[in-house]
């Protein structure tokens, strides 16, 4: 089984809006491409790692995520200056 990074850009900085949009974008995800192995956000889940760091840009949290997420584990957020990043690698 491989993995593919997915993640969902957020313009909000309130955690609890945050979380709300993630839930309805896995939901939506899951209908689109099905609940096996899609490598797509739906196959992270609804609980979210809030990471403490802060970056300048959407670009840098991407990247983060990019080098620090473990597939299998819950999605990883993180905050830029105006909102969040939210994803990790997904089971494929």
């Amino acid at each position: 089984m491989g993995a593919q990074f997915d993640c969902r850009q957020y313009h909000i900085t309130d955690k609890s809006d945050v979380k709300k949009l993630w839930v309805q974008s896995l939901e939506q995800d899951l209908y689109d491409n099905g609940h096996s192995y899609s490598g797509t956000i739906g196959m992270l889940g609804p609980d979210i790692d809030w990471r403490a760091d802060r970056f300048s840009t959407p670009d840098e949290c991407r990247k983060f995520i990019e080098d620090n997420h473990q597939k299998w584990e819950p999605p990883m957020a993180v905050a830029w200056g105006n909102g969040w990043i939210v994803g990790g690698w997904c089971s494929s």
